[in-house]
């Protein structure tokens, strides 16, 4: 516990320096009665992040209230201020929120810390119409990966949370210019060459230093084979694979906007919606943006689909999921689990996905209505199935900011790519060992 302890201490104090780049069926659930009776006259204050992910989700509320004479007590925060605001919480005990919403990478903290309620407590079960890696990211210890240090091995995932935002990486690009979204990174450079006369730039990078950079890069180091860590926490971010694909990446630099270095996802969807570049790396949510003619000239002419991957590797987009979780500290479990599946059910999930939400349910996501309207829906169930989640430590915010720095500085030539993934782990090494890995 002492080693937790620190371990929690360390990712609270790094995570708020970095800026976020991520079941309703009756027979799957609690009916929104626990021991303690009706939940009817009951308040719940929930502690929610500001913008996108959860703006559809607001305008539900009102409704609920209605339906269920349970009054929802709305916190909205920014991304690192919830951080602050639910860490705190937690660690004290005291309370002031019966849901939470928290970016998959916290789960670890989270849940892993005890500071969570596991829903099967309460009579709940994730249905497997949620995506297989939205269920878990959910879930504590992972179901796959290695165990943290000291922990039972034996111990059986259970859930600890309901995902309710699926967000997964997609691979933007022109189809209008290509016949077809390219498979591989090869592709990509072929098509970028045989297109330069078409737009100004042939990939946008989002290299921002910390948070922004790793998340862009995560994909080109999965997809070439490469990891953070082999199965005993050994770091591996300098093996050959990853080096590989750290040079492509800085390669495709020939063909991208001056100042990427200090590009966010704001910048890139702000070339790709004014039609200046070939391709990117983008969160769905900017796909709404796309299809809006008062924000977009190429309405019609942007496609979906999985991000590339390397010629003898796995497609890798990275998860970024939303997920409601309870605290332990509420005394209003009951209530609390009642919104949430409220809230993550199929028929409110659709409705919010119309109102520019992004759902977790495979129902949703390749519902027809939905589909039509909003095309990156299906890339979006595919980038699901494929995708690969950050390792799942506590550390994992510290980690992040070590490795986004190095990265960064390869990206402005400060260092080359082998320098950058050897300084990055050779620091990430000291800080494993220091916390016991």
């Amino acid at each position: 516990m002492k080693k937790f302890k620190k371990w929690l201490g360390v990712s609270f104090l790094s995570s708020l320096l970095i800026a976020a780049g991520c079941g309703g069926d009756d027979d799957s659930g609690a009916s929104g009665e626990g021991e303690s009776g009706s939940t009817e006259g009951e308040s719940i204050s929930v502690a929610m992040v500001a913008g996108a992910e959860s703006s559809s989700l607001k305008q539900l509320v009102p409704e609920f209230e209605e339906e269920t004479g349970i009054e929802v007590e709305w916190n909205e925060f920014d991304y690192n201020t919830l951080y602050e605001r639910i860490y705190n919480d937690l660690r004290t005990g005291t309370g002031t929120y019966d849901v939470i919403f928290a970016d998959d990478p916290w789960m670890p903290m989270f849940a892993g810390g005890g500071f969570l309620t596991p829903l099967d407590e309460l009579g709940y079960e994730l249905d497997e119409d949620f995506a297989k890696m939205s269920r878990e990211v959910s879930m504590w210890p992972a179901p796959s990966g290695p165990r943290l240090p000291d922990s039972d091995p034996d111990e059986e995932p259970r859930a600890y949370g309901i995902p309710q935002v699926g967000n997964v990486q997609l691979f933007f690009y022109r189809n209008d210019i290509l016949d077809e979204a390219p498979e591989t990174w090869s592709d990509l450079q072929a098509a970028i060459e045989e297109n330069q006369d078409e737009v100004d730039y042939g990939f946008i990078h989002r290299g921002a230093r910390g948070n922004a950079i790793a998340t862009n890069f995560n994909a080109f180091l999965w997809s070439h084979g490469a990891d953070f860590f082999d199965e005993e926490w050994n770091v591996t971010l300098d093996s050959p694979e990853a080096i590989e694909a750290l040079e492509f990446y800085v390669d495709l630099t020939e063909h991208a906007p001056d100042g990427i270095a200090n590009y966010n996802a704001d910048e890139i969807g702000r070339v790709m919606s004014k039609g200046e570049g070939l391709a990117s790396i983008v969160w769905p949510v900017w796909g709404e943006t796309m299809e809006d003619p008062e924000k977009s000239d190429v309405v019609g002419d942007i496609g979906y689909s999985l991000v590339p991957r390397a010629e003898n590797g796995d497609f890798s987009p990275m998860i970024g999921n939303w997920i409601l979780g309870i605290p332990q500290a509420s005394e209003k479990k009951e209530a609390a689990l009642e919104f949430m599946t409220w809230a993550s059910s199929e028929e409110n999930q659709k409705q919010m996905t119309k109102d520019g939400g992004l759902p977790s349910r495979t129902s949703v996501l390749t519902d027809p209505e939905l589909t039509e309207d909003k095309p990156y829906l299906e890339a979006v169930n595919e980038g699901l199935e494929n995708a690969n989640f950050r390792p799942r430590t506590p550390l994992y915010s510290e980690i992040e900011n070590i490795y986004g720095t190095y990265l960064n500085q390869a990206l402005t030539g400060d260092l080359t790519p082998e320098e950058a993934l050897t300084g990055a782990a050779d620091e990430i090494e000291a800080l494993m060992e220091d916390n016991g890995y």
